[in-house]
């Protein structure tokens, strides 16, 4: 599959802003509900977005605060629209199938999912997204892989309500 590239040369970061039911019919993405600090999470797992992202509506459940950065993110969301950070969330763990992952996150305004997971994470973990089958994989410090069943079924008895 190939990267998108980035509309807005001054932008640093891309994240598509899907809403649940087009995520859930796009073969590039996938989504779940995750544990996130001993939170569960909508996850979006999408390889069009370029860095991770939390909901500033669900940051403050993790009960960590977030730390200044040096230098602020332009995001361009798929619509065109800017937005702007300068802020993250870090040493996160991501819980998949009872194995933590680190992950630092920064937060924006997203619509129907309270963590984005993009192209950095998932290229730093070495995943695999098999678009067919809804799934990531994994490879563990143990020489096995781990396998992450995204959501998948009855559309209409599955998305939350928005």
């Amino acid at each position: 599959m190939d990267c998108p590239k980035l509309r807005n040369q001054n932008a640093k970061g891309r994240a598509f802003e899907l809403n649940a039911k087009k995520a859930w019919k796009d073969s590039s993405v996938v989504t779940g509900m995750f544990l996130i600090k001993n939170n569960y999470a909508y996850v979006l797992f999408d390889t069009g977005a370029d860095l991770r992202f939390v909901s500033k509506q669900f940051e403050p459940l993790l009960g960590i605060e977030s730390s200044k950065l040096d230098t602020k993110y332009s995001i361009e969301l798929a619509n065109g629209k800017l937005i702007e950070t300068g802020e993250v969330v870090r040493n996160y763990n991501l819980h998949l199938e009872n194995n933590p992952f680190d992950i630092d996150l920064l937060p924006v305004e997203l619509g129907s999912f309270e963590i984005v997971v993009g192209m950095d994470w998932l290229s730093k973990n070495q995943a695999e997204i098999i678009c067919s089958k809804k799934q990531i994989r994994l490879p563990l410090s143990s020489g096995e892989t781990l396998v992450v069943q995204g959501e998948q079924g009855n559309l209409d008895s599955k998305l939350p309500v928005l």
